[in-house]
């Protein structure tokens, strides 16, 4: 039987991704599954374990010049660039080697735009490379999974954003995916809404009203739309095989108080399966040297393959 082959990428050098990369690796019991680690060398064998990985992996060290200098737990270009050369690194591979799953260690959107200021995040620039227009954020755990129908829009773009034709295909999309790959047989998706008590057929706006023309047009198992305030307690929860939110908030925060070190980032619609950790580059606690959990980049490449 052939190994399963995965590429990861160590994400920002000045963030915590080349540890959790690593610690994630190191403990993972998986057999069968080539892992491809894109990164530098230099930064990962200062990581205590690094000897005992490296046999694990095959690693695509980029020699990036002056990869030393960085400063860990601080924003700059340097390690911005060197981030979004890694990805660039191992779409490559993936082109070459036909892989179909991705994982990416966390990467900083400010530090990337100090060199491209275009970057808004993987998953909008895995879209644009792979030209596919409709995609969507998942956030999976083992208690629920959800969607950010819009991802980072200022609040004062969500509403113009919401559109029928954009919900059915965001919904059609979803419903496939957990079908296909989660092997969900009915899928039962909810939709919450975007003002406060919205619900089915009571405080209904002009958001509300599109989303339940979209709904009827669907004609599969979506119900809603229902007020976010209550879509996320327990017995709810149980209800439904995942959520669609309007933004980004209104998703990321019951997701992450539910799920915050075992959460995935997951990029439906695209060719391949891409997976990431919920959190960022953590900073804040590279700096005051606080410990760095590693357990949603361990569930990410779970996923990844799983999925893939």
């Amino acid at each position: 039987m052939s190994k399963k082959k995965i590429v990861i990428t160590i994400g920002d050098p000045a963030g915590c991704g080349p540890y959790i990369t690593l610690k994630a690796i190191e403990n993972l019991n998986i057999k069968n599954v080539k892992f491809f680690v894109v990164g530098d060398e230099r930064v990962l064998k200062n990581i205590s374990g690094y000897s005992k990985v490296r046999k694990k992996i095959e690693l695509i060290d980029i020699k990036t010049p002056f990869i030393g200098k960085i400063k860990k737990g601080y924003i700059n270009k340097l390690s911005g660039e060197t981030s979004l050369n890694y990805l660039k690194k191992a779409l490559s591979l993936i082109e070459k080697e036909k892989i179909k799953g991705l994982v990416t260690a966390p990467v900083s959107k400010e530090a990337i735009k100090l060199f491209y200021p275009e970057f808004c995040g993987h998953t909008e620039f895995l879209a644009e490379f792979f030209k596919v227009r409709n995609f969507a954020m998942m956030m999976v755990s083992s208690k629920l999974k959800v969607v950010l129908f819009t991802r980072h829009l200022p609040l004062r773009e969500v509403s113009k954003n919401i559109s029928k034709d954009r919900l059915v295909a965001v919904i059609d999309l979803i419903y496939s995916f957990l079908k296909e790959k989660f092997r969900i047989r009915k899928p039962c998706i909810a939709l919450a809404s975007l003002n406060p008590h919205a619900g089915i057929d009571t405080f209904l706006d002009k958001e509300e009203r599109i989303m339940k023309k979209a709904i009827s047009y669907c004609r599969k198992r979506i119900k809603g739309p229902y007020p976010a305030d209550t879509l996320f307690i327990d017995t709810n929860l149980k209800k439904f095989d995942c959520i669609i939110c309007a933004y980004h908030d209104q998703a990321m925060i019951p997701f992450k108080l539910l799920s915050f070190q075992n959460g995935v980032n997951l990029t439906i619609g695209l060719p391949i399966i891409r997976t990431s950790p919920s959190h960022g580059v953590a900073f804040e606690a590279i700096k005051k040297k606080k410990r760095i959990f590693y357990s949603s980049m361990q569930e990410a490449i779970k996923l990844a393959v799983k999925l893939s």
